[in-house]
């Protein structure tokens, strides 16, 4: 129950519950924005982000968001929602490859990715010499040749004939084979068939770690030429909006099991360590100007946002009774009674 005001007390909170709301609903909001702002910017050169804030509270704060923060289920709705909506958007079709990526930054990420000579020696001695891939390319090898080789065979009607002659002697023949043998032939045809291509992917792998440049280069902005003018719809027909969605759900998933590792909290706080070293005792003003934020646009957002969301919550009378509960303390407290019982 809120303490009863001595008249005057009451009157006075009246007045100056009106001129605030009166203040920040006005037409003019814009120009008390800029004013106050500009104070703060005046003021920033006097105090250094060390001096607002420390290391320790940024981190503890963003391992309560980035770590301890778990989503509602109401999340996955919104992702799948959004996934439907941006893989069929319109906007696919009316765009190309290179609308968004241009032919020069397209040659700046070739030329890096070139550079990175020690990664493309890595990515070529663990995938291409990788048993697997060797198994994978025998495979092939072994099933296209016996593929071609039946083709042959049965090619036409005389050689269909000499085939069934010799496929009827040879199924006698191989009938009276000792068990197993059939199987042993094929074996060893696989076997030679992979050891062979272990040497050749082996030897190969020279001449691919060794590979002009240039020529590699110039092929690989050859089929750039060819693909940059085809709209992004080309290749959006790849993934279908579940498959959008399945993936904005496995990524999340992801995050989330990722964020709890031991690995992700080191570099994270490594991270913030590293930008309080570097702006740790440099003042507001200079830190807001090297990160990009000017006067201009604080001014823009903050005349953006502020008057309709203050005008809003004067229509449904949230202001008044919010300015007035903060302000009732002040006039109830023991102080304002003695100034306004004791004389002038």
């Amino acid at each position: 129950m809120e303490q009863i005001l001595h008249p005057k007390a009451q009157t006075l909170l009246d007045a100056q519950v009106a001129y605030i709301l009166k203040k920040i609903i006005a037409d003019d909001l814009h120009l008390t924005l800029e004013q106050e702002l500009d104070l703060v910017l005046a003021n920033a050169p006097l105090i250094t982000l060390s001096e607002c804030v420390s290391s320790l509270q940024i981190k503890q704060t963003v391992h309560r968001y980035a770590i301890e923060l778990d989503l509602g289920a109401g999340v996955f709705d919104i992702m799948g929602d959004i996934a439907r909506r941006v893989h069929g958007h319109h906007i696919h079709q009316q765009t190309t490859l290179n609308e968004i990526l241009s032919d020069r930054q397209f040659e700046q990420v070739l030329d890096k990715i070139l550079e990175l000579k020690n990664i493309r020696e890595y990515i070529l001695r663990e995938v291409v010499i990788n048993p697997v891939y060797a198994s994978l390319a025998s495979d092939v090898v072994y099933y296209g040749l016996r593929d071609y080789l039946l083709s042959q065979m049965i090619g036409g009607k005389k050689r269909v004939q000499r085939v069934q002659s010799v496929l009827s002697k040879a199924k006698d023949f191989v009938n009276h084979l000792p068990q197993g043998l059939e199987e042993a032939i094929e074996d060893s045809l696989r076997l030679y068939i992979n050891q062979s291509i272990r040497h050749i992917i082996a030897e190969s792998r020279s001449f691919l770690t060794h590979i002009d440049q240039n020529k590699l280069r110039d092929s690989i902005l050859d089929i750039w030429d060819n693909i940059k003018q085809q709209p992004i719809s080309t290749y959006q027909q790849l993934l279908t909006s579940i498959d959008v969605e399945e993936l904005c759900v496995m990524s999340y998933e992801f995050w989330r099991d990722f964020r709890q590792t031991t690995y992700f909290k080191v570099l994270l706080e490594a991270g913030i360590d590293a930008f309080f070293q570097r702006y740790g005792d440099v003042t507001l003003d200079i830190l807001l100007e090297e990160v990009g934020i000017k006067r201009d646009m604080l001014l823009i957002d903050a005349v953006a946002f502020a008057p309709p969301i203050l005008k809003k919550l004067g229509e449904k009378n949230l202001l008044e009774p919010f300015i007035r509960r903060h302000l009732h303390g002040f006039y109830a407290s023991e102080e304002v009674q003695a100034i306004l019982l004791s004389p002038l």
